[in-house]
C-alpha cells in the first residue's frame, strides 16, 4: 500500500491522469428545484462491495422514486477530474433525475479511489483494461442491487457520462443478460503522457464491439473539448464494425463544447426523446411516470 511521500507522489500523478471533463449537472439546476426534489429522491448512501478479485467498497448513491417497486435499474456512472479522491461525491444529476422520472431506481457508484469508494483508480496507458476493471466494480454493483427487494435485477440499463461512457461500453463484453441496453454519453477517457489515444481508443472500441450483443445508443457532438468527431466516429465505426449493436445520435454543436449537453436542461429536446425510444425498444421504460423528479428550467 502507498503512504507518505509515495502516496503524495501517486496522487499528484492520478491528477495529471484523469482530467476527463466531470460536466456535473447539479451545478446547473436551480438552487429552489434542489431544495424541492431532495425530499422526493429517497437518497440513499450505500458501502457497496467491488470486484471480489480486486477487493474494495464501493461508495454508492442511490435514488428511488414513488411506491415501493420492485423499480427497473439503471446505473449512472460519472466523469472524472483531477485528484479522484478530492472528487465530489456523484449525486443528483440531470440523468438520475431523468431516469426517476421513468420509474427507474438510480444507482450511481463510484468508482474505486473516487470520492468515498476504497482501492486505488485504474490508470495507466491500457485504456481497454482500465474500461474492463472499473466494469468488473460495476457489475459487483448491479449483483448488489439486485438482491434488495425494491430492484427488479432483470431490467437494468447501464449508462455514463464521459469516463463513466467508456465504462458502460467495457460492461457490454460481459453480455449480462440482465443489462438490456448501454447508455454512452460523450465517453471515452484521456490519460496523460500516454501516446496515440485516439487510436487506442479506436481499438479498444473494437475489442468491446466484438464481444458484445447489448444494444447501446452513443451519444456525441461536432464541437465536444475532449473527443473531437474523427475520434467519437472512428471508435463508433470501430465498435459496430466488429458487430457492436449501436445506434449513434450525432447532436452537432451545443453551446461552446458538445461535451457539456448533458449538464444543462437546454439539451432535454436532444436526447430525451431518442433515449426514450432506445429504452421502450429494449423492452425498458421510456415514458414520463413522475414528472417531479425533472428540474424546472
Amino acid at each position: 500500500m502507498l503512504n507518505g511521500p509515495k502516496f503524495l507522489f501517486f496522487s499528484l500523478i492520478i491528477a495529471v491522469l484523469f482530467t476527463v471533463s466531470f460536466a456535473l449537472a447539479q451545478t446547473h439546476t436551480s438552487l429552489s428545484n434542489h431544495h424541492v426534489l431532495a425530499d422526493l429522491l429517497n437518497e440513499h448512501i450505500l458501502c457497496v462491495p467491488g470486484d471480489s478479485k480486486r477487493p474494495c467498497v464501493l461508495q454508492v448513491t442511490v435514488y428511488t422514486p414513488e411506491g415501493k417497486g420492485p423499480f427497473p435499474l439503471a446505473v449512472m456512472n460519472h466523469g472524472a477530474q483531477g485528484i479522484p479522491k478530492l472528487n465530489p461525491r456523484y449525486k443528483f444529476s440531470l440523468a438520475a433525475q431523468y431516469f426517476l422520472s421513468r420509474g427507474y431506481a438510480v444507482a450511481l457508484p463510484m468508482m474505486r479511489g473516487f470520492a468515498g469508494s476504497g482501492g486505488f483508480p485504474d490508470t495507466g496507458c491500457n485504456l481497454e483494461q482500465t474500461g474492463i476493471d472499473n466494469a468488473k466494480d460495476i457489475l459487483a454493483v448491479i449483483n448488489y442491487m439486485s438482491t434488495q427487494p425494491y430492484i427488479d435485477g432483470n431490467k437494468v440499463v447501464v449508462a455514463g457520462l464521459s469516463f463513466g461512457g467508456w465504462n458502460t461500453l467495457a460492461v457490454g463484453i460481459f453480455d449480462d443478460p440482465r443489462i438490456k441496453g448501454l447508455v454512452n454519453f460523450s465517453g471515452g477517457v484521456r490519460v496523460s503522457g500516454c501516446g496515440d489515444q485516439d487510436s487506442m481508443l479506436s481499438l479498444a472500441a473494437a475489442h468491446y464491439g466484438a464481444q458484445t450483443t447489448t444494444p447501446s445508443i452513443w451519444f456525441y457532438g461536432d464541437n465536444d473539448k475532449l473527443f473531437s468527431k474523427r475520434v467519437w466516429k472512428d471508435m463508433y465505426d470501430s465498435y459496430t464494425e466488429e458487430g457492436g449493436p449501436a445506434e449513434l445520435v450525432d447532436y452537432s454543436k451545443f453551446m461552446d463544447n458538445a461535451h457539456n449537453l448533458f449538464g444543462y436542461t437546454d439539451g432535454f429536446q436532444v436526447w430525451i426523446p431518442k433515449l426514450d425510444t432506445f429504452l421502450t425498444r429494449a423492452g425498458l421504460p421510456g415514458k414520463l411516470i413522475y414528472p417531479q423528479y425533472l428540474p424546472f428550467k
